[in-house]
């Protein structure tokens, strides 16, 4: 994994570099190594003009090289290797006993690399180029044999050479493809990555429609008619009727806005826009801070909200995120909790983290409703006063905020006896 991840920082990054730059990097060092190997071995073998030859083409490489990821001119660097690299392989027939020589092989292999860092649209130029040189050599060498110049001094280095120059072959087809291989599995991973995203994305569209249809239209309808209603009769209305008017717009109206928030947010979170910025946070601070707008709420059904959490407790979490989880929860329980009812907010500390935990008194929930309350394909069903209070949205933001804190969101619940939230952040 260090090597893979120092080959990649070698070659460039995808941000910066496009396929073809990346795979001419890779060639580059996939050459120099194996000319590494290569021109000290035609020292050996006594072909010295043939080896200077190779050392020069090395030092031009990793100059290329350099020049292409470090100082951005590929272009440049691009027509100078398939330029020198033509104009090598016609010096290396000559000074490497010609077709004697295992060079004639070479031309395969550097049509492999230009093929995998050459432009679709110049390929076919390129092969032609190759053919063309090597046809070329082939003929004069035939018509003319005093062209060549080297020639091997023992029958012993001709198979020495061939034998060294077809194991270099396929350790350099070998690298070549499979780093092509590996890109190749790379953009395909990213592609499927884009596909997943896009699918989401338009997920994310849907179910936005749908909150917007429907848990956006009702409350705005209920508002329209209440006010309708108290604007068209406020003259034979008497002051308690007036009140409890007053009293269904101002709970709608809060609703609404919590939905419109919640919307707001989880549209930002479903396309990474809200950033995560954990720090160090008094708990109970926190949950006064989220209760704020709940309690006014909590005040209008007489509803008591009790918070048990010790001054010095603190937690390390995002203040943002973790406000939001708790408003959500808060204001869910007042949602389904009677007139007159309780809420108890406590938390428990151990080596393993914090767990709050918000336990209501209210109307509870089954196992049904329990076991789809957090999932994000489906909408609660079997108790249709949750469907039209609109809880849903609020709980997968939940989530959401509480998975990216490596935490966990839990209910448990009995019909007619209460619900209890746990919220656990890891220490």
């Amino acid at each position: 994994m260090m090597f893979r991840q120092k080959w990649l920082n070698l070659i460039g990054n995808k941000e910066e570099f496009s396929l073809e730059k990346r795979v001419f990097h890779g060639v580059c060092l996939i050459t120099s190594l194996v000319l590494l190997i290569s021109f000290p071995a035609n020292f050996f073998l006594g072909l010295i003009i043939f080896g200077y030859v190779l050392l020069v083409v090395l030092i031009l490489l990793l100059i290329l090289f350099y020049f292409s990821r470090y100082r951005s001119h590929s272009k440049a660097t691009f027509a100078i290797y398939v330029s020198f690299m033509s104009m090598v392989l016609v010096v290396g027939y000559l000074f490497n006993c010609g077709i004697d020589g295992p060079v004639i092989l070479i031309f395969a292999i550097t049509f492999v690399i230009l093929a995998a860092i050459v432009q679709k649209k110049h390929l076919l130029f390129w092969m032609l180029f190759q053919l063309f040189i090597a046809y070329a050599l082939l003929y004069l060498e035939y018509h003319y044999p005093d062209i060549i110049i080297i020639h091997y001094e023992k029958r012993s280095f001709r198979f020495l050479d061939t034998a060294l120059t077809i194991g270099i072959l396929l350790l350099t087809i070998y690298l070549t493809i499979r780093y092509l291989k590996i890109n190749y599995r790379q953009q395909q991973d990213l592609s499927n990555k884009k596909n997943e995203e896009l699918a989401k994305a338009n997920a994310t569209k849907d179910k936005l429609f749908s909150i917007i249809s429907h848990d956006l239209r009702s409350p705005f309808n209920a508002l329209i008619g209440l006010s309708q209603m108290l604007k068209e009769n406020q003259d034979e209305l008497d002051e308690a009727e007036k009140e409890d008017f007053v009293n269904a717009i101002y709970e709608t109206s809060t609703k609404t806005f919590y939905l419109l928030q919640n919307l707001l947010e989880w549209s930002l979170s479903q396309t990474n826009e809200i950033q995560f910025s954990p720090q160090e946070i008094n708990l109970k601070q926190l949950v006064n801070d989220a209760l704020s707008m709940p309690l006014e709420v909590a005040k209008s059904k007489e509803i008591e909200i009790e918070v048990i959490i010790p001054e010095n407790q603190f937690i390390v979490a995002d203040k943002n995120m973790m406000e939001t989880v708790l408003r959500n929860i808060v204001s869910n329980a007042i949602k389904f909790t009677e007139s007159q009812g309780e809420i108890i907010i406590t938390s428990h500390i151990d080596n393993k983290g914090t767990t709050l935990k918000v336990a209501d008194n209210g109307i509870g929930m089954t196992e049904a409703t329990l076991s789809t309350l957090f999932d994000q394909n489906t909408i609660p069903v079997p108790q249709e006063i949750i469907i039209d209070r609109g809880m849903g949205l609020g709980l997968m933001l939940c989530k959401d905020f509480v998975e990216r804190h490596e935490g966990k969101i839990w209910a448990e619940s009995d019909p007619g006896k209460g619900t209890t939230f746990y919220i656990f952040i890891k220490k």
